[in-house]
């Protein structure tokens, strides 16, 4: 982790690489600070993890950790723009960390190649203070919302299918808010994948940049935000609906 930043640490390069942060009124210095002083985990660095790493980091948020098991594959290349052709065969955490280390060498990434199961240690979250999910299975988003709730930690979901997607925040790190078990009680026994069902690439890049905008408006308190909100998004129609979530107080996980 890199050490917290105060005004009189801003340099001239900082000002100029973040101005067009900085000039708009609802950021201004003491939001780029906080941008530079967060720390966000993002689990996931696929079709939605890429375009959301790249836009945390280019935005300035000091200390990244990206999360995933996977290798970079050709197949991948359609909507994963962190990885070129040259990355092909390399961990997806070691590609990423190069590549977005190349766009901004001055905030702080770690690169953890773990898949998240029974076995993942969650007291790695437990410095951050946002966790970005970026996965595309059921289980996994369970067992990252469990992470969340045991450390307290706000968490901000993602995903898309087709020419779907949808995003949510969830406050698990306040007592009495909704969480993704009590959106989703009973997980579905089959989920669906791009592979099997398709995705357009530019929908992925669509709910990454949604789900990177709603972090950078949670650290810097600007905005209305997704909390205990679900946005569900048809980019093939051009349709968007926003449904308020509601605390199950059966929840096996936050009841």
């Amino acid at each position: 982790m890199q050490a917290k930043k105060t005004k009189a640490d801003l340099q001239d390069k900082d000002l100029l690489r973040y101005n067009r942060n900085i000039v708009l009124p609802e950021i201004d210095i003491n939001g780029q600070l906080q941008l530079s002083n967060a720390k966000v985990a993002i689990v996931g660095l696929g079709g939605i993890g890429c375009p959301a790493a790249t836009y945390l980091a280019s935005s300035g948020v000091g200390n990244l950790c990206l999360i995933d098991f996977d290798t970079v594959s050709l197949s991948n290349l359609n909507r994963q723009v962190l990885y070129s052709e040259d990355d092909i065969s390399t961990m997806k955490v070691e590609a990423a960390k190069k590549n977005l280390e190349s766009l901004n060498s001055e905030i702080t990434i770690s690169a953890v190649s773990k898949k998240i199961d029974s076995n993942f240690e969650g007291n790695l979250f437990k410095d951050f203070d946002f966790i970005v999910d970026c996965t595309d299975n059921f289980d996994t988003r369970s067992m990252i919302n469990k992470i969340s709730l045991l450390n307290k930690i706000p968490l901000i979901s993602g995903a898309a299918i087709r020419f779907e997607g949808q995003v949510a925040t969830f406050r698990n790190d306040i007592d009495g808010m909704p969480c993704y078990r009590c959106l989703y009680p009973n997980l579905p026994n089959v989920s669906s994948s791009c592979i099997d069902s398709g995705i357009l690439g530019s929908v992925t890049g669509f709910v990454g940049t949604m789900v990177a905008t709603e972090c950078i408006k949670l650290i810097c308190h600007i905005g209305d935000n997704l909390e205990s909100k679900l946005l569900l998004i048809d980019l093939k129609h051009n349709e968007f609906k926003t449904i308020k979530l509601i605390k199950d107080k059966n929840c096996k996980f936050c009841g």
